[in-house]
C-alpha cells in the first residue's frame, strides 16, 4: 500500500491513492462491525441447522407412515 489521504468529511476513513480503496481506520468501530457480522454468520447457520432437523422430522414422519401401512397398522 502506497500513499494514503484522510476523507474529507469524516477522520475515521482514508484513501489509499494507489488502489483508491476507502479504510476504516477506527479499530473498535472496525472490531464491533466484525463482531456483528459474526454473530450474524452464526444466527445463520443455527437457522440452517434447524431446517436442515425439520426436514428430517418430516422424512421420519413419513418413513413411519409407510411402515404403519405396510404392516396395516393404519385406520
Amino acid at each position: 500500500m502506497g500513499d494514503r489521504a484522510r476523507v474529507k468529511d469524516n477522520m475515521n476513513y482514508v484513501k489509499d491513492l494507489d488502489t483508491m480503496v476507502v479504510l476504516n481506520t477506527n479499530k473498535a468501530a472496525v472490531a464491533k462491525h466484525n463482531q456483528k457480522m459474526a454473530e450474524l454468520n452464526r444466527a445463520k447457520q443455527v437457522e440452517s441447522e434447524i431446517n436442515n432437523l425439520k426436514s428430517e422430522v418430516t422424512d421420519i414422519k413419513n418413513m413411519l407412515s409407510q411402515i404403519l401401512k405396510a404392516v396395516g397398522g393404519e385406520k
